[in-house]
């Protein structure tokens, strides 16, 4: 019997949360465990035997789910039912995306503001929300935003950019938080120890344009930024002008250069 169950190893998240947890946790990913189909869930979740299911799936390119909505609601919606249905307490990750402010709002969203999905993906993720929390006491929903890892995230990738002096086109008219997957994975935990329950705002803040965080790396290694609009990426999927989260729930996550720093020296 393992104290965790982690779906969606493979990706950034997941990956953390393995080796944070080391062997008190073991981790499935496609093809092997499918989420979408509660009979291939429910055998590995007999046979692994959890207290606790930590949902890392997910579909990440927002513009794919743009193009494939019956794809997103798939993972998002369906796959997390079936998770919740195992009869397993359960973690899920939403986003940011179910909030469409805009640019000058000036206030980051709390818990209790009311969803205005910006696109399929925030959409897709806020009916896995209600699928999590629905008659289920002691599932925890978290919602967090621009993750960023050791080698994966917007960080790393303008960073690894700006070293190999390769311009980067950095957006001006989006603001939202990065989050940092360690202090990610190690807050969930606490809420887990805790004996705590709902939805959870998790973010290293404060929010900022990727503009603004090219810049800032920029102080570290000099590299060329390109400052453009969403418009002009022309992409499938529209983008919440203004997402930035808060939390009315006093678990706060250290603050964005805190996080930055520890990560370029990790790096």
């Amino acid at each position: 019997m393992k104290k965790f169950l982690i779906t969606g190893v493979k990706g950034q998240l997941g990956r953390v949360f393995l080796n944070l947890l080391g062997n008190e946790a073991e981790g499935i990913d496609l093809p092997d465990v499918d989420i979408t189909e509660p009979e291939s869930i429910q055998s590995t979740v007999d046979r692994i035997d959890p207290e606790w299911i930590i949902n890392c799936s997910a579909v990440t390119d927002v513009d794919l789910c743009q193009r494939k909505p019956e794809l997103a609601y798939r993972v998002h919606r369906d796959g997390v039912r079936n998770l919740a249905r195992t009869g397993r307490k359960l973690v899920t990750f939403s986003t940011d995306h179910i909030f469409n402010g805009r640019y000058d709002r000036g206030k980051p969203f709390l818990e209790d503001d009311t969803p205005s999905p910006a696109n399929i993906y925030g959409e897709s993720k806020f009916q896995g929300e209600s699928e999590a929390l629905r008659g289920y006491e002691n599932n925890i929903v978290i919602r967090t935003s621009w993750l960023f890892s050791e080698s994966m995230g917007m960080v790393p990738y303008f960073w690894r950019m700006l070293s190999e002096n390769i311009m980067i086109k950095a957006v001006t008219d989006q603001v939202a938080c990065l989050t940092y997957a360690p202090d990610l994975a190690e807050a969930v935990l606490k809420i887990i120890i805790e004996g705590k329950s709902g939805l959870f705002h998790l973010v290293n803040n404060p929010g900022m344009t990727p503009a603004f965080l090219a810049t800032r790396l920029a102080e570290y290694v000099e590299g060329t930024i390109q400052e453009i609009t969403w418009s002009q990426l022309d992409l499938d999927a529209p983008r919440p002008a203004y997402s930035a989260l808060a939390t009315s729930r006093g678990l706060e996550l250290p603050t964005v250069w805190d996080a930055v720093e520890r990560w370029r020296i990790r790096k």
